[in-house]
């Protein structure tokens, strides 16, 4: 159950906060999301960087299919990509790598401070 809400806060705080903010402002907020869970480091880099790839995989989906993906289609073809997939599958993992890593160092922050604190 803790590690449901966990992802629903990432979730909820990387789909909300960057409409006000600039884009990295995920890789703080994962951060310090993560501080209040008992979770491990892996756990954390997975399900953080899931609800983060997700989110963005999601917001990038709906906004290319706006315009019929019409742009997608052109930065695809720019990047020599065989598939726009691929595209969407960079556009996943990117947020993925940033999202997971920061909740790991989240994680271990907190073990550092309750060591030596």
């Amino acid at each position: 159950m803790e590690t449901l809400v966990f992802i629903l806060i990432v979730a909820s705080g990387n789909a909300i906060l960057p409409i006000f903010l600039p884009w990295w402002i995920m890789v703080p907020f994962n951060l310090l999301a993560v501080m209040p869970f008992r979770i491990s480091a892996k756990s954390a880099f997975w399900f953080g960087g899931f609800a983060t790839g997700l989110v963005w995989l999601l917001g990038s989906f709906l906004l290319s299919s706006a315009n019929q993906h019409i742009l997608a289609g052109r930065i695809t073809k720019v990047l020599g990509f065989e598939h726009m997939a691929v595209l969407f599958l960079a556009e996943f993992l990117l947020p993925f790598l940033l999202g997971g890593i920061a909740c790991m160092t989240g994680i271990s922050f907190k073990k550092f401070k309750q060591s030596n604190g």
